[in-house]
């Protein structure tokens, strides 16, 4: 199951604005987006250029331009769980 929820980043932990104490002990991903909250005027700089930056998000989004609309998802998810096949 996949779920979305807002929250933002605090210090070092990150704060959602739902109660999440019913999917205690399940495994997150957390996807940071470039949006501040409460009129902060910048994000903190890492160690990543802006040239690395830009490539990585080409790359991301071509990602599905070829993507077939026309399939149901319930099989592109199952062709997905299938996994690849090789020439050998």
């Amino acid at each position: 199951m996949l779920t979305s929820l807002n929250g933002y980043i605090e210090n070092n932990k990150v704060i959602v604005n739902e109660n999440i104490t019913s999917w205690q002990g399940r495994n997150v991903i957390v996807t940071i987006l470039d949006s501040l909250r409460n009129g902060q005027s910048s994000v903190p700089e890492d160690n990543i250029d802006e040239d690395s930056r830009k490539k990585a998000a080409i790359g991301l989004s071509g990602l599905w331009k070829e993507h077939d609309n026309t399939v149901s998802v319930d099989k592109t998810v199952r062709d997905m769980r299938r996994g690849r096949i090789f020439d050998n």
